[in-house]
């Protein structure tokens, strides 16, 4: 979310605008807001219904994982501190843009923890 969030202007430039589902109960959504500053939508599904309509992967191995260990040390490095985890910890995350339409011009599914896509990318999908 960091990444996307860095390019927050280029995605409105574009014309779009970026929404977050976490999995959190919904009295986290102020606490997140809070803390990452992010100004735009933000939605929970603790059911993870949605998390499975976009196929997004889940697991203990995914979350525990060597690679996942190396993308924690990379954020740490970069300043970014987990804090309490809220939510269902082995649900992977994603991205989709998804045109007015409904079509899906991208579709990203974040196999480890910490694995995201580059941002460049995601703002090409706007079109």
């Amino acid at each position: 979310m960091v990444q996307l969030h860095r390019v927050i202007d280029r995605i409105h430039a574009a014309g779009a605008e970026l929404h977050v589902i976490g999995n959190g109960a919904p009295m986290f959504i102020a606490g997140f807001r809070e803390t990452t500053k992010f100004p735009g939508p933000i939605y929970t599904d603790p059911s993870l219904k949605v998390y499975a309509a976009a196929e997004l992967v889940r697991g203990l191995a995914r979350t525990f994982s060597p690679r996942a260990g190396l993308n924690a040390l990379r954020a740490l490095k970069g300043g970014f501190r987990q804090g309490r985890t809220q939510g269902d910890p082995t649900q992977q995350g994603g991205v989709l843009v998804v045109a007015p339409s409904g079509e899906i011009r991208f579709h990203y599914i974040s196999q480890v923890a910490g694995d995201h896509p580059d941002p460049d990318r995601v703002v090409r999908a706007l079109g």
